[in-house]
This record gives C-alpha cells, structure tokens and sequence, in this order.
C-alpha cells in the first residue's frame, strides 16, 4: 500500500517538475527575445545620441577668454546676442498666446456652439 502511495507522490512530482521546467524554459526564450529587442533598439539611441552630441560639439560657440579682443567687437557680440534673445523670447510670446487664447472661455463657448450648430444641421 505505501509503496503505490509513495510512487504516485514520485510521479506526480516529476510531473510537476517537468511542467515547471517547460515554463521555465519559454519565459527563458521569450526573456532573450526581448533582451534582444531591447539591445536592438539601445544601440539604435546609442547611435541617434552620439550623432546629436557631435553636432552639438560641430555646433558649440566660440569659448575662449576676450581679455586681449576689442572692446567694440565686444559691444557688438553683446548687442547680437541681446538681439536673438529679445526675438527668441518674442516667438515664445507668441506661442504662448496662441496657446492662452485656445484656453480662453469666449473661445471654448464659440467652439461649443459652432458643434451644437453643426450637430443641429445633421439629419
């Protein structure tokens, strides 16, 4: 009698075991699909970050000391570099009002009304 118990008890454990040991074994796959993926898809940032860092570094402003430069020369650097900041901050207004006017009531009101007109006309 227990020699049938104990042979189930060795049987099912094999089983179990050999159940666990295939789910194991396709996690395990599908783990290195995916980790091949995900090499795949870091060499391609790896590739598009150094590609934007070399054109930064292509791109970089002159960095040096201005002790000895003219004074002049100077003035107008300053006066250029003012003058791209103002135009800059000018575009940025500007987008910002675009943005504030989307957001306004009046505006959220006139598109409210022209879709219950437009949801009105439509059989």
């Amino acid at each position: 009698m227990w020699f049938a118990v104990w042979s189930v008890l060795v049987v099912a454990t094999l089983v179990g075991a050999a159940l666990l040991g295939r789910d194991l074994w396709r996690k395990a796959r599908r783990l290195g699909a995916e980790l091949s993926r995900a090499s795949a898809a870091f060499d391609a940032a790896s590739a598009r970050i150094s590609q934007a860092v070399a054109e930064a570094e292509a791109a970089a402003p002159e960095v040096c000391a201005t002790i000895f430069d003219d004074p002049t020369d100077l003035r107008e650097r300053v006066a250029d570099l003012r003058l791209a900041r103002a135009e800059r901050a000018e575009a940025r207004r500007e987008r910002h009002r675009a943005v504030a006017q989307t957001w306004s009531l009046d505006g959220w009101l006139a598109g409210r009304r022209a879709a219950r007109a437009g949801q009105r006309t439509q059989p």
